[in-house]
């Protein structure tokens, strides 16, 4: 399985991971982030990520953990979402849409793994290419004043780059683009 996973640099930043650097090996678990995610009520129901771009997947997958604070769903893959699920969401029940896929940040290697049920959701990622968003920034003034700072996405660009840099690379704003393959599931 092959997967186009984001990561932004405050999360190297943070210490919860060193840089990563293409052709090794890395064990993490994925988080995701519902675009738009509904009960799966037709069609097939099947574990699927079909990929759409950068770090976005037309994806199905079935909820294989619940809680007040989070969920798990597996899209053929495992992944997590540390927000409150949908009222319909109910473990066994397939979900479908739209979902962006990123590198855990510390949530669940440092507590969600520890809940009462949650499956193990980390696994052994080859970093296949790495890739550094460059899509100009663009400053908005707030309206109680202050600086808001955005990506300028009608001129997206990246470029391709060996390793993370993530205090240096976009003066430590950088979004990274992975594509990582699947190697195993962690032991």
């Amino acid at each position: 399985m092959l997967l186009h996973i984001g990561l932004d640099s405050w999360i190297i930043q943070d210490g919860n991971y060193g840089d990563f650097e293409i052709g090794k090996e890395y064990r993490f678990a994925l988080e995701f982030y519902a675009r738009e995610l509904a009960e799966a009520s037709r069609g097939p129901r099947q574990p699927s990520l079909q990929h759409r771009g950068r770090d976005l997947y037309y994806a199905c997958g079935q909820i294989v953990f619940r809680s007040d604070s989070v969920w798990a769903v597996d899209f053929g893959v495992p992944a997590f979402q540390e927000q409150a699920p949908p009222d319909w969401a109910e473990v066994g029940t397939f979900a479908t849409g739209e979902i962006s896929v990123g590198v855990d940040p510390f949530f669940y290697f440092e507590s969600l793994k520890n809940l009462r049920g949650m499956p193990d959701l980390f696994r052994h990622w080859h970093i296949r290419a790495i890739q550094l968003e460059t899509t100009p920034w663009i400053e908005t003034t707030r309206a109680g004043g202050g600086v808001n700072l955005h990506r300028d996405h009608t001129r997206e660009s990246f470029r391709k780059i060996s390793r993370t840099d993530a205090w240096n690379d976009d003066n430590g704003h950088a979004s990274y683009l992975f594509e990582c393959e699947l190697r195993q599931p962690a032991a």
